[in-house]
């Protein structure tokens, strides 16, 4: 083995060992433990597969696809409001309704996780403005084995989450693109999304038990405030991206 190739697997194995370390809080050695080591060494590959996957999902598609492609996705699920028998009304109503915000959840995440990691100044204000990314300390020996260490990072800490959090979605945005999202309206879609913690969580049941009652209407204007939302969403992002200063991210 050439010492190049030697110093590449000692590196992985040290990368390994730290990963080992921080996910499962335990000291390994390869060496003494072969068979856990085996175990969790597959694990760490794994993971750095689907890191290195998610990469290139991401840069396969644009952040207007997700938006092109979540519209149809809405449109699909009002139809389906019109598929069900009255007997089964109600249920079908609760089931779309969680569906569109879970719709919407994956609409953000994506286009934030495509925005960070095409565009650096995105990533930076983000690192930067969000508290739980903020306080992450990076090493230069991390940077040098791994240019995009903080990209990992960061995509590591959107995967985990959630964006149906209203908190969360403003906290997010405005991290990125600052006085661009200034007044981006969350209040009805906060109303929403608790709606759907109750759906989802207490079977449909809110905190003192009574049970959600939901007309197709409701559901209907559900999915045009959701709709409206992401619209304002893209053309807010659309005035960042065609803003004269890029600094006013």
């Amino acid at each position: 083995m050439s010492s190049i190739k030697e110093y590449f697997f000692e590196v992985q194995q040290e990368n390994c060992i730290e990963w080992i370390r921080q996910q499962y809080g335990i000291e390994i050695d390869p060496d003494e433990d072969e068979e856990h080591w085996a175990e969790l060494a597959g694990e760490y590959s794994a993971m750095l597969e689907a890191g290195e996957a998610e990469f290139e999902w991401l840069n396969r598609h644009s952040h207007s696809e997700f938006f092109h492609e979540f519209s149809a996705e809405l449109a699909t699920a009002s139809s389906m409001l019109t598929l069900g028998s009255s007997q089964h009304a109600d249920t079908l109503s609760k089931l779309v309704y969680a569906h569109v915000v879970t719709l919407m959840e994956a609409l953000i995440s994506s286009v934030v996780r495509k925005l960070i990691v095409s565009e650096q100044i995105l990533l930076m204000n983000l690192v930067a403005g969000y508290k739980k990314l903020s306080g992450i300390t990076v090493t230069l020996k991390q940077i040098a084995e791994e240019p995009k260490v903080v990209e990992v990072i960061v995509l590591k800490a959107l995967s985990e989450l959630s964006f149906h959090n209203v908190a969360t979605i403003n906290q997010v945005l405005h991290a990125m693109f600052g006085e661009h999202m200034k007044g981006l309206g969350l209040n009805e879609i906060g109303r929403i999304c608790s709606k759907r913690h109750d759906i989802v969580h207490r079977n449909g049941k809110t905190v003192e038990d009574q049970p959600i009652e939901l007309t197709s209407q409701e559901v209907q204007q559900a999915i045009r405030t959701i709709s409206e939302f992401a619209e304002d969403l893209k053309s807010r992002i659309y005035n960042a991206f065609t803003a004269k200063d890029a600094a006013e991210f």
